[in-house]
């Protein structure tokens, strides 16, 4: 009795159009699920994220869930997460990606998820790594482990916001560090962030990752602005 009480004084709220969510289904309402622009890669070896990547950084595998677009629904949802610290956003886009991927057996052979690392200042600031949140969603739907203790990141580098490719590699190129390597060896690893742009921060990171032995790397993006 007291549940819907609670939803009349605090709405639930779809945080990709604003409008007020009734009955079970959480942070996304049913209307914008199906009005998500997703990016519908299947084919994981040949596709625009894998390209980004091509003589930068070698994967596996390469994939976004969704189309960015200015001040639509993923921006929207991305900035509840990131910006407004709903990480329950986070936890539901990584849902629901895991389960568009799953149909094309994009998990194969992933051994962990290892979700891209943020400085300790940024962790404080904000309170939270916005990717861990969606590696924890994909591992709801597929039990692959989440490492967020073999790698961080030593330097607390400024906005990428406003910088071109160059600038951007530049400002993350020497920025990651490998704390604990035999945890990762002979590891396929699955990187998760939550847009790529130019690539340089998931360039950066692969890179570092790379020196350990027998490691192989996948990327999954919520996101992507291509």
């Amino acid at each position: 009795m007291l549940e819907p009480l609670f939803n009349l004084i605090f709405p639930k709220i779809c945080y990709a159009c604003g409008i007020a969510i009734s009955g079970q289904i959480q942070h996304i309402c049913f209307t914008c699920r199906g009005d998500l622009a997703k990016m519908n890669i299947q084919d994981f070896t040949n596709n625009k994220i894998q390209h980004l990547f091509w003589g930068r950084l070698e994967l596996k595998k390469a994939s976004a869930y969704l189309k960015f677009e200015q001040h639509g629904k993923t921006q929207h949802l991305l900035h509840a997460l990131k910006y407004k610290g709903i990480k329950e956003v986070g936890i539901t886009l990584g849902e629901l990606a895991a389960i568009e991927l799953m149909e094309g057996n994009f998990f194969a052979e992933i051994d962990v998820l290892l979700p891209i690392p943020i400085h300790r200042i940024k962790t404080k600031k904000r309170g939270f790594n916005q990717s861990h949140f969606i590696a924890k969603g994909i591992s709801n739907i597929t039990e692959i482990t989440i490492d967020v203790a073999s790698m961080i990141k030593n330097i607390n580098t400024k906005s990428q916001t406003k910088k071109n490719r160059f600038e951007r590699f530049e400002n993350v190129s020497q920025t990651f560090e490998i704390v604990n390597s035999k945890q990762l060896e002979h590891k396929h690893v699955l990187l998760i962030d939550d847009v790529v742009t130019t690539g340089a921060t998931i360039e950066a990171c692969g890179n570092t990752l790379r020196n350990i032995n027998g490691i192989q790397l996948s990327l999954l993006t919520i996101a992507s602005t291509y």
